[in-house]
């Protein structure tokens, strides 16, 4: 039986239901002035102006779009993905369509040929071409990487027959960077990994050069796992796929996919955290809620472990984002075993990208647009409890909130203390408090780093250390850095005293179970901690001024009035348990009218 919260009480969960597909205005195209740069830390465009990435994966692009080559499959799709307000995507390749022999790229005259004899399409780099362009005009963000490498033999999407698996028939596909381990699976070659890998990025970041909606590329590759992820291969290649883009294009950012399914709560080897080359501009790791928090329970992931995941991935200093996350593998979550709701998956969806966006998280994509984030082909809502995702398009892109790269507050443990899967205790449970007092974004700085890094700790004003297990002379590092200190064992006494020491003189007046992010025009509302009830809230968008009007996206009319009044005095709102909700400012039209 099924005894969770929202189970059990169907209905609480608050479901704003908004016909964005219908209703969504685009926004402007992407033009040269909008292209990204990542500046002490902070994603923006070249103008100056802050950016989040919401967006989602576009599997598509490396399966059935890839081998058709039909680009109404892709005007269709990224139409809809803008009108839902997302404004980025992440566009898996697969490296068969851009070297599908060693050595042969698309301006090799060898190019058609072999793509011919795999009996695969030729026109590649135009659709790809294409698909990005009109991501721009829709004011889309792109990121390209790859998903799959030319290593299946039987892959049919490469040009392979899927029937033909294990009956001995050698494949067809394009796979000339296989290598078959004792039980017949099929492994890249690292040898040709090492040398290829990187000319096929240097090839897109140079045919891409100047193109302001491409993002970055993704190196080395997709969820690396095996071989390559142990510290020296993976330093290597992930520095040769770095040098080589930036060598095409000195401009272009670089995005790293850390290992271990991109989440590291296994094996976190110091070179997916800070030990990364100069050359990687942002940290693009995954977490899959109920995969990653297995030993949260349900109440536990909605509202704590995806914040202090995060935070794992601080000690770099550098933008980070999530490349895939989504509600996709709720079910290797014991308590996820039965069959997941729509509020249940609602609430997964929100409280990740809540509580990433108050970690200072600078992107987020969805995996994945037609195979997770679907919608209603009658209405064009988005269901599955995706719908509650276009709460977040207008806040999330405003990036009102400090980065994570700017936090003031370290917590320096070892690793063993990172509470892997979400385990309620060590770093969670000070995740926890920080975001019951809102005090968020916060770093997680390991001993490893302590020990190679001397100066690392300079970049922030306090520092709290649990004391267990940590390497020998980092205890000693930290008492010496003239930061603010605070000593905890692993039973974290004096917890909520310390929490109370970090409160600024005028503390967020937010409560403990709402995370809130502010838009221009717009507040987006996540209930995280299953409590539900009226609460008093003071957050308004940063444009709300005069009088007017905060309405729900149902329509409701949460308060009226001055702004300043409800910033001051604040405004009563009942909140379900685990609800989310967006309030959006609509100025009184006499008070917007502009004099004659």
């Amino acid at each position: 039986m099924n005894t969770s919260p929202s189970a059990a009480r169907p209905g609480l969960l608050f479901l704003a239901v908004v016909a964005f597909a219908a209703s969504q205005t685009f926004a402007a195209p992407i033009e040269a002035q909008d292209a990204l740069v990542v500046r002490d830390g902070v994603l923006e465009t070249k103008a100056g102006k802050r950016v989040g990435l919401y967006g989602v994966n576009i599997f598509q692009s490396h399966m059935h779009w890839a081998r058709r080559q039909d680009p109404e499959a892709y005007r269709t799709e990224l139409a809809r993905i803008a009108a839902a307000g997302f404004n980025a995507v992440r566009m898996p390749l697969n490296m068969s369509f851009f070297m599908p022999a060693q050595g042969v790229l698309p301006d090799d005259p060898r190019y058609a040929e072999t793509l011919e004899a795999h009996r695969l399409p030729t026109g590649a780099m135009a659709f790809y071409d294409g698909l990005v362009a009109e991501a721009a005009r829709l004011g889309l963000y792109v990121i390209p990487e790859f998903h799959e490498l030319p290593t299946d033999p039987y892959r049919w999407f490469a040009g392979g027959v899927e029937q033909d698996r294990g009956t001995g028939k050698p494949g067809t596909a394009v796979a000339w960077m296989a290598k078959a381990d004792a039980q017949s699976k099929h492994h890249p070659d690292l040898d040709l990994a090492q040398t290829e890998v990187p000319k096929t990025l240097a090839f897109l970041a140079r045919h891409w050069r100047g193109v302001p909606n491409i993002v970055g590329i993704e190196v080395p590759w997709n969820e690396p796992i095996g071989d390559i992820t142990q510290p020296g291969p993976f330093a290597a290649i992930v520095k040769a796929c770095a040098d080589a883009v930036k060598a095409a294009d000195p401009d272009r950012l670089v995005l790293l996919c850390t290992v271990d399914w991109g989440a590291m709560v296994n094996y976190m080897p110091d070179e997916s955290v800070w030990k990364i080359p100069d050359n990687v501009d942002i940290l693009f790791p995954h977490f899959y809620p109920g995969m990653h928090s297995g030993n949260s329970g349900e109440t536990g992931t909605w509202s704590t472990s995806m914040a202090s995941w995060a935070s794992w991935l601080a000690g770099a200093g550098r933008p980070v984002m999530v490349g895939e996350y989504g509600t996709v593998e709720m079910h290797r979550a014991g308590y996820w075993k039965g069959e997941r709701s729509e509020a249940q998956k609602a609430a997964t969806y929100a409280a990740s990208v809540a509580q990433w966006q108050a970690q200072g998280v600078q992107g987020v994509f969805a995996w994945a647009w037609q195979g997770g984030v679907d919608r209603d082909e009658a209405t064009g809502r988005l269901k599955d409890g995706a719908h509650v995702l276009p709460l977040w398009s207008e806040a999330f892109p405003a990036m009102k909130n400090e980065p994570l790269p700017k936090a003031r507050l370290a917590i320096v443990c070892a690793p063993s203390m990172r509470a892997a899967y979400g385990s309620r205790q060590d770093l969670w449970r000070i995740a926890d408090a920080l975001l019951d007092a809102q005090l968020t974004p916060f770093a997680t700085v390991f001993d490893s780093q302590m020990k190679a890094q001397s100066g690392v700790l300079a970049r922030y004003e306090d520092v709290w250390v649990i004391t267990n297990a940590l390497a020998e002379g980092v205890l000693e590092q930290v008492r010496a850095s003239g930061r603010r200190v605070r000593e905890f064992d692993r039973k974290l006494d004096g917890l909520d005293d310390a929490v109370a020491a970090l409160r600024p003189p005028r503390p967020s007046r937010l409560p403990a179970n709402v995370l809130a992010a502010v838009g221009d025009t717009s507040v987006a509302l996540f209930e995280r901690k299953g409590k539900g009830g009226t609460v008093r809230l003071h957050a308004l968008p940063a444009m709300a001024k005069g009088q007017g009007r905060l309405v729900a996206d149902d329509g409701r009319e949460i308060a009226a009035g001055s702004a300043d009044a409800m910033r001051s005095e604040g405004y009563a709102i009942p909140l379900a348990p685990w609800s989310a909700t967006r309030l959006n400012w609509a100025p009184d039209a006499a008070a917007s009218r502009q004099p004659d």
